[in-house]
C-alpha cells in the first residue's frame, strides 16, 4: 500500500487547528486516506505534550498507544456520570460506575498524576468503538486529577480519529435502557463533555486504497446514506452464490463470525498434505496476552495462503498490511512467500509489535515514551478467511464477502472498503437493505462537517484565543508563588531538624519571587488591555511588549531556579534530607517549566504571526536543555540514589485499597470466562470462583451461569442429605469431580446471609 505522497489541504487543516487552537478535533475519512500516517507525523512534529490511547488494547499496539483503561486508571462498566438522578429506583442488573466508584478505584502514583497535570494534547484513535459513557469517564478523570473541575477534560484538548463507518461501540440492551436517560446516542460525539464544546469535523478526502471511480462512488453513497437503485445494481452484478474459487486466485473470504473464519482457515490448512511448521512468538518484558497482534504459536505449511499485517518497513516495499501471498518455502528459521501478482518470492523476517508506555521525564518535565515490552512474531497469519472486525486496516485485490443478513447497519461499507476495487469482489449473499443503510446518529453528526474556507476562517478566530490565553499563563507567576509561601508555612521554629535551619533562605526566595510576580501581574493586565483592542495591529503591539518582558522576566525566573538548584547541592549531603530536598526539587521544576512557557509563548506568537511552523524541535531550542539536564541529574543524584518528584500540586494520600473480588467481577461481566480471569490475574480458577461467590450471594450474578445444573442439583440434595454446610464433608460425599469453588458458589447460592 502506498504512503501518503502529499498532505492533503484537510491534513494541514487539522494541524493548524491542534498546534495553533484548543479546539477538540475530529480527524475522519474513508479507509486508505492517511490517519494513521497523519497520526505518526503529527506525534512526531507536535510542539504540544501528547498521550496517544485507543479503546482496546490491540487498537492501542497498533497506535503505538496505550489503553484508556490503562492510562486513566478507569474500572470496568459503563458509567453514569450522575450518581444518581436517572439511575435511582432502577433495577439494574450490570455493573456500571459514577464519578464516585471511579475515584475510588484511582490508584495513581506521582510521576503518572504530574504527567497528566502536564498533558496538553490527548490522542484517542479508533474512535468509532469509543462509548459516550467512557469519553465522559475520561472527562472527569481529567477533570479530578488536574483540579480543573470547571473546565472540559480538564482544560486537555482532544483529538479524536477514526471512521465512524467501522468498528461501532458496543452495548448491551440492558445498559442501554438506563443510559438512554442520558445519552442521544451511544456514539462518542454524543457524551455529555462535547455538548458545549464539540469538535471541529475534519475529513481526509484523498484514497489511497480505491482508484475505481465507479467503486469510490458507491462507497461514498453508502456512507452518506444515498444508495442509488444504480448501486444495488451494480452489487448484484459480483453475486455468485456457490463461488468456490481455485487454489490459485487467492481470494480471500469476510465473514461475521470468528469461529467460521477459524474453521475456513482450519480446514484448509488440513487439506494441504504437506508438513505442519510451528513458529513460536518470543515475548519480552510486559505484553498483555489479550493484546497480542498475532498467534502466539503460527502454524503454516507450504502451500498455504497468508496475508501479511504489517506493511514492509525496508526500503523495497515488497508487501502491505493486507497483501496476500503463499508460503513457497519453510526452514527452522526461514520462511520464503510467494506473491502472485510480482511472480516473486521473497524471504521474510520477524516483525516487533512494542507495548509503550508513557512517563514522566523528571529532567525535561516531557512527556516520553518507552517500550514496556515487546512480541515479536512473522506480520503473517492464515488468510482464507478473515472476520470484517478483524479486516479494519487491511487492502485486498480479491474478497468473498459471505455477510448474509448479520451486518447492522452500514456494515456493509467496512467490508467493501477493504477492496482495492470492484474487480475483486464476489458476494456469495445478497446485502440487504438494513446492511447498506449507515446510522441515523452518525448521519447527522456528518452534517456538522464545514468547507476548508469556513475551518481556515475559524482557525484564525481560534488561534487568537490560543496565543492570547497561553500568554497570560505563562506570565501569571501566582500558582508558584502560593506553592513557595505554601513550602515557607512547614517550616517550624519550634521543630528540630535540618530542614529548619533554611528558614531565612526560603523566606529571602519568597519575598524575591513575590516581587517577580507582582511586576508580572501588571505586564499580565497590560497584556490584557492589547488583546482587547483587536486591531491588525494587536499581534505587533503585543509580539514587541512580549519580546521586552521576556529579556526582564528571564534572568529574573532562570535565577530563582538556580538559587533552588545551588541550594540543593549545598544540602543534599546532610543527613535526614531527603525529604527537604524533594521539596526543593518540586519547586524549582515548576520555576524552570515557567521559564520553558515564556520562551515558547513569544516564539509561538512569532510563528503565527509569520504564518510558520512550530515544532517539538522549535520547542527544544528554546533553552539550551542539555546544560538545564545536566544540572537537574546531578542535583537528584543522592548518595546513590535519585530523588523522586511527586506531584507539587496534589497532596499525597492514602489510596483506597482496590477491591479484589471486584475487579475479577468486571472482568466477568466483559465477557471472560474463569480460566481467563484466572490467567490475567495471575490466581487460580477455585480463587477467582470464591470472588464471585460474593456476587452470587448478593444475587447480581446467576449460579447457574457458573456451575453445570446438573452439579447444583448434586451439591443442594448432598447439603440437604448430610446435613452440612462444610465444603470439605460435601465434596467427600461427592467426590472429586466437584471442585471446592463450585461448592462455594452454590453454597453463596443458597445461604447467601452468610457469605
Amino acid at each position: 500500500m502506498p504512503e501518503l505522497e502529499e498532505t492533503s489541504m484537510a491534513a494541514e487543516i487539522a494541524a493548524k487547528f491542534i498546534n495553533y487552537t484548543s479546539k477538540h478535533v475530529f480527524l475522519t475519512g474513508k479507509a486508505g486516506t492517511g490517519k494513521t500516517t497523519f497520526l505518526r507525523k503529527l506525534i512526531k512534529l507536535t510542539h504540544k505534550k501528547a498521550l496517544i490511547c485507543a479503546p482496546t488494547g490491540i487498537a492501542a499496539i497498533n497506535a503505538s498507544g496505550v489503553t484508556i483503561h490503562s492510562l486513566f486508571q478507569l474500572p470496568f462498566g459503563a458509567f453514569f456520570p450522575d450518581s444518581a438522578g436517572n439511575i435511582i429506583n432502577q433495577n439494574i442488573s450490570f455493573n456500571f460506575n459514577t464519578p464516585k466508584t471511579i475515584v475510588k478505584h484511582m490508584n495513581m502514583q506521582g510521576n503518572k498524576r504530574r504527567m497528566l497535570q502536564e498533558l496538553e494534547l490527548l490522542v484517542i484513535d479508533e474512535v468509532s468503538m469509543l462509548r459516550a459513557d467512557m469519553l465522559d469517564a475520561i472527562d472527569f478523570a481529567l477533570r479530578y486529577v488536574r483540579r480543573n473541575r470547571n473546565v472540559p477534560f480538564g482544560g486537555v484538548q482532544v483529538l479524536f480519529i477514526g471512521d465512524l463507518h467501522q468498528l461501532p461501540p458496543v452495548v448491551k440492551n440492558d445498559e442501554w435502557r438506563v443510559m438512554a436517560g442520558f445519552y442521544k446516542s451511544i456514539y462518542f460525539f454524543d457524551a455529555l463533555a462535547l455538548q458545549n464544546n464539540p469538535p471541529i469535523y475534519i475529513e481526509l478526502d484523498k484514497i489511497y486504497r480505491q482508484d475505481d471511480a465507479v467503486f469510490i462512488g458507491l462507497l461514498n453513497n453508502l456512507r452518506n446514506n444515498k444508495i442509488t437503485p444504480e448501486d444495488t445494481a451494480l452489487l448484484r452484478q459480483h453475486f455468485k452464490q456457490d463461488f468456490k474459487p481455485s487454489t490459485d486466485e487467492n481470494y480471500i473470504t469476510l465473514t461475521t463470525h470468528n469461529n467460521k473464519a477459524d474453521s475456513i482457515n482450519r480446514e484448509r490448512l488440513t487439506q494441504l498434505k504437506n508438513k505442519s511448521y510451528f513458529f513460536d512468538a518470543k515475548i519480552q518484558g510486559e505484553f498483555n496476552e489479550y493484546a497480542y497482534p498475532n498467534d502466539k504459536s503460527l502454524e503454516l505449511k507450504v502451500g498455504a495462503q497468508v496475508m501479511f499485517i504489517k506493511n514492509d518497513m525496508t526500503a523495497e516495499k515488497r508487501y502491505y498490511n493486507g497483501k496476500i501471498g503463499v508460503v513457497h518455502h519453510i526452514e527452522k528459521d526461514v520462511i520464503e512467500i510467494e506473491l502472485p501478482e510480482e511472480k516473486t518470492v521473497i524471504e521474510i523476517s520477524p516483525y516487533t509489535w512494542e507495548n509503550v508506555k508513557y512517563k514522566l521525564n523528571e529532567a525535561t518535565n516531557e512527556i516520553a515514551e518507552h517500550v514496556a515490552g515487546s512480541f515479536i512474531q512473522y506480520p503473517i497469519k492464515l488468510a482464507w478467511a478473515i472476520t470484517v472486525h478483524k479486516s479494519q486496516g487491511l487492502t485486498f485485490d480479491k474478497a468473498i464477502i459471505d455477510v448474509g443478513d448479520a451486518f447492522a447497519p452500514g456494515q456493509a461499507y467496512v467490508a467493501l472498503s477493504r477492496l482495492r476495487s470492484l474487480k475483486g469482489l464476489v458476494l456469495t449473499s445478497h446485502l440487504r437493505e438494513s446492511g447498506l443503510q449507515q446510522d441515523q446518529n452518525i448521519h447527522y453528526f456528518s452534517k456538522s462537517k464545514q468547507t476548508a474556507e469556513v475551518l481556515t476562517e475559524q482557525i484564525s478566530a481560534e488561534s487568537y484565543d490560543f496565543i492570547r490565553t497561553y500568554l497570560l499563563t505563562a506570565f501569571d507567576l501566582n500558582l508558584i508563588r502560593y506553592y513557595i509561601k505554601e513550602h515557607l508555612q512547614t517550616f517550624d521554629k519550634g521543630e528540630k531538624s535540618v530542614k529548619q535551619k533554611y528558614d531565612d533562605w526560603t523566606m529571602e526566595i519568597f519575598r524575591d519571587f513575590q516581587k517577580i510576580t507582582a511586576t508580572a501581574d501588571t505586564f499580565v493586565n497590560q497584556l490584557k488591555g492589547l488583546f482587547a483592542e483587536q486591531t491588525e495591529h494587536t499581534f505587533f503591539n503585543v509580539s514587541k511588549r512580549v519580546e521586552a518582558a521576556l529579556k526582564y522576566f528571564n534572568p529574573l525566573v532562570k535565577g530563582i531556579s538556580d538559587k533552588f538548584l545551588a541550594h540543593i547541592e549545598s544540602v543534599k549531603e546532610e543527613k535526614q534530607i531527603k525529604t527537604y530536598l524533594t521539596e526543593l526539587l518540586e519547586l524549582e521544576i515548576l520555576v524552570y517549566e515557567q521559564l520553558k512557557k515564556m520562551h515558547k509563548s513569544k516564539a509561538l506568537l512569532q510563528a503565527i504571526i509569520e504564518g510558520k511552523e512550530f515544532s517539538k524541535a522549535d520547542t527544544d531550542a528554546l533553552l539550551n536543555t542539555a546544560e538545564r539536564n545536566e544540572q537537574l541529574q546531578k542535583a537528584i543524584r543522592l548518595k546513590g540514589e535519585v530523588l523522586k518528584v511527586k506531584s507539587a500540586v496534589e497532596k499525597k494520600k492514602k489510596e483506597p485499597k482496590i477491591d479484589t473480588k471486584l475487579l475479577s467481577f468486571e472482568l466477568y461481566e466483559q465477557g471472560k470466562n474463569l480460566e481467563e480471569i484466572a490467567r490475567e490475574r495471575g490466581f487460580s480458577v477455585g480463587t477467582i470462583e470464591g470472588h464471585l461467590a460474593y456476587y452470587v450471594a448478593t444475587q447480581q450474578l446467576d449460579v447457574s451461569k457458573l456451575v453445570k445444573a446438573n452439579k447444583i442439583k448434586n451439591i443442594t440434595d448432598a447439603v440437604e442429605s448430610q446435613k452440612t454446610k462444610s465444603m470439605a464433608t460435601i465434596r467427600d460425599f461427592l467426590g472429586k469431580d466437584y471442585s471446592f469453588g463450585e461448592i462455594k458458589l452454590v453454597l453463596a447460592s443458597l445461604f447467601p446471609s452468610e457469605e
